[in-house]
């Protein structure tokens, strides 16, 4: 963006209403990511330690998007060769993916509802009409930050 630009760009006044909702839908959202992120710090970090794996791959850096089986089949891939899983190994691997994954999964869900609320508060403090908010997401970028299909009527 041109800061040029951006200077000119009006910044909707918010009701106390909308203000008070904003500031403890970010609050929260801050907390969900610091614990999503630290979540995944140490099963990454139980990974490289206890699973002997060097390179984790996309896969297993966002391991809560795997299935429970699907994650055990990535860390399978990634362990070094000549290293299998006993049954012992194997119970350990699912008893991590399942104390973690969920609750990630839990709080990405809670996040998607909490940014969805948020998008209507700004478009409800400028004031924007249905067919304008229409318009926005029929010209959005492919790569939201969430999608269309993701807001729900409230």
């Amino acid at each position: 963006m041109d800061a040029v630009c951006v200077e000119s760009l009006p910044i909707a006044p918010p009701t106390d209403e909308i203000r008070s909702q904003v500031e403890a839908i970010a609050t929260r959202l801050i907390e969900i990511t610091k614990a999503n992120q630290q979540a995944s710090r140490e099963v990454m970090d139980w990974l490289h330690v206890e699973q002997a794996i060097e390179k984790l791959g996309q896969k297993l850096e966002d391991f809560a998007s795997l299935d429970c089986d699907q994650f055990v089949q990535e860390v399978k891939t990634r362990k070094p060769k000549n290293s299998g899983l006993n049954p012992k190994a194997l119970k350990e691997l699912r008893e991590v993916y399942n104390d973690y994954a969920p609750n990630i999964q839990a709080h990405r869900t809670e996040a998607l509802i909490l940014e969805t609320r948020l998008s209507d508060l700004v478009n409800q403090a400028y004031g924007l009409t249905p067919e304008e908010i229409d318009l926005m997401w029929k010209t959005a970028p492919p790569r939201m930050p969430i999608t269309k299909a993701a807001k729900k009527p409230h």
